[in-house]
């Protein structure tokens, strides 16, 4: 039995059975494509929190030695955005950007982190875009303003543990200086309306939340910390976290 013919859009003959073949190769070379790109994104978003985990390390060893190895794991990091960035090119970016969004989000989080320990300011996009060029100065990875925002609404959660561990830790003026920027971000991201279903939405009302937390950090030790020694604050913060119904990530 012949297979039946049937006529294209442009009018030519194609073969049923040629046409699915040429479909199929297309999906697996789609579907190939998109795995590798998440396979890549969860590889840097893994090596990005661990960037994130080293910042934290700042209350612990001295910050200079901390931005040196910082420096080791983002070149580490930018050397795999530029191998997934092939996969990209074009109208594939934006064909994929769903896949490969969560690691440039988690990247700037990091950076941004990183940024705060050693200027105290936020990070600009531009900033961030400088990171993905190559020696050439050729931009290879394009970072969109959601990427942006995105990524900074989740550094309040990092400024958060910091400024609750300095806290802890007796440094009550930078935990202070923590809470006083952590409320410029917020008012720059209220005047965003957005709906509270949108994934920026949730993360608005996260924003609201660390900036609470770092609040009544402070204010517990503001009131009560001249009953008690130092060695005493981070006892007098998490009972206060306990008594609000707050979770909060104290170092031991």
């Amino acid at each position: 039995m012949e297979t039946e013919i049937q006529s294209s859009p442009l009018g030519q003959n194609v073969d049923i059975k040629t046409l699915f073949t040429s479909l199929r190769v297309t999906l697996d070379h789609h579907y190939d494509r998109k795995e590798r790109i998440v396979k890549q994104s969860r590889d840097i978003t893994g090596l990005s929190k661990k960037l994130i985990f080293l910042a934290h390390r700042s209350n612990q060893k001295s910050l200079k030695s901390i931005l040196e190895e910082a420096e080791t794991k983002k070149k580490e990091i930018l050397e795999l955005f530029q191998k997934v960035s092939c996969e990209l090119e074009g109208i594939n970016y934006y064909k994929y950007h769903k896949s490969i969004s969560p690691a440039i989000q988690e990247f700037i989080e990091a950076i941004s982190f990183l940024e705060y320990l050693e200027h105290n300011r936020l990070i600009s996009m531009n900033d961030v875009e400088l990171n993905f060029r190559d020696k050439s100065g050729n931009q290879y990875l394009q970072v969109t303003v959601e990427d942006y925002v995105l990524g900074i609404a989740d550094l309040t959660g990092e400024l958060m543990r910091y400024a609750i561990n300095s806290v802890g830790k007796g440094d009550h003026d930078r935990a202070l200086q923590v809470c006083k920027f952590l409320r410029s971000l917020k008012s720059d991201y209220d005047l965003l309306k957005v709906s509270g279903y949108s994934l920026l939405g949730r993360k608005l009302d996260g924003i609201k939340t660390n900036l609470a937390k770092v609040e009544d950090a402070c204010y517990a030790l503001t009131i009560r910390g001249s009953e008690y020694p130092k060695e005493f604050y981070q006892h007098i913060v998490s009972e206060h976290a306990r008594n609000y119904g707050d979770n909060m990530d104290v170092d031991e």
